[in-house]
């Protein structure tokens, strides 16, 4: 369900009272290669709030990461993790 959705809402994790939305960010193949989590206090902020305003932004914060990453790619000698501007 999550890899369909594109995203998560967790209850009680990382901790009790912690409420995480979080999304994969895909490099230019569609692998995923890092993700995005925002965190907040359950009792201040419900899921269905955090699914209606938070996750658009979240979800427009990911769009942004992986543009940038399809403008990028690894040097040909350069370590994992290291990028060249295209």
């Amino acid at each position: 369900m999550i890899r369909r959705q594109g995203y998560a809402i967790l209850d009680g994790a990382p901790e009790n009272g912690v409420r995480t939305p979080a999304a994969p960010v895909r490099d230019r193949s569609g692998q995923v290669v890092a993700g995005v989590t925002l965190a907040m206090h359950s009792g201040r902020t419900s899921a269905a709030r955090a699914r209606r305003e938070l996750l658009p932004r979240l979800r427009a914060a990911v769009a942004a990461i992986e543009t940038d990453l399809r403008i990028t790619d690894r040097a040909p000698d350069a370590p994992p993790g290291t990028a060249t501007h295209r």
